[in-house]
């Protein structure tokens, strides 16, 4: 089984540049950690006036935070596949006038972290603030004996940020036409998301 690195790409979207009001400290989104009982409910997110004319709605929304942030679409879809460490944060998307465009889309806050990353194959550079995470991967090498055979879609313990997918899992997403992502084979990845 072979995964893959998922980043949210940004094109015409609307951009989102900040989490509900009332939102824990952005720094607990990193942490694999339930925040169900600390986010709010009926949270906004508000397209971003620094891009008044990106105005469109994608499966995976861009957003300032690097969390993933997606469509009731693309949520059904990936509770239909198993995954069984998704805790979803519902939010209502507005425009940059305040105006409701979506009430259907939720932050997927991945609970736990697997140890995929092979630390001694791989060539990174370690965060110089948050001492046990990676902050700069230039060349990436997995430890596949490390990651459960029932991970689908899960964050790495040595680089939280990090979300890797199972092959499969990327092909249910492109069979069912999910929109604004993008995909970056995980085994020998240099870090950059282009």
């Amino acid at each position: 089984m072979s995964f893959l690195i998922l980043k949210v790409t940004l094109g015409e979207a609307g951009f989102i540049d900040a989490y509900p009001r009332g939102s824990p400290a952005d720094w607990k989104f990193d942490k694999g950690i339930s925040l169900t009982k600390e986010f709010p409910v009926g949270g906004e997110v508000t397209f971003s006036d620094n891009r008044p004319d990106a105005r469109d709605l994608h499966d995976f929304q861009p957003n300032l935070m690097s969390g993933l942030l997606v469509s009731g679409r693309a949520r059904k879809l990936i509770e239909s596949l198993g995954v069984s460490n998704a805790e979803w944060l519902p939010v209502i998307v507005k425009d940059h006038k305040g105006n409701v465009v979506s009430p259907d889309y939720a932050f997927l806050n991945l609970q736990g972290a697997e140890d995929a990353i092979d630390m001694e194959r791989s060539v990174y550079r370690m965060n110089a603030i948050a001492k046990d995470q990676i902050g700069r991967v230039k060349k990436l090498a997995l430890k596949y004996e490390a990651i459960s055979p029932q991970a689908k879609m899960f964050r790495c313990t040595m680089e939280r940020r990090l979300i890797l997918i199972r092959e499969d899992v990327h092909a249910a997403f492109v069979q069912a036409g999910l929109t604004g992502f993008k995909v970056y084979e995980a085994e020998g990845w240099n870090g950059l998301a282009l």
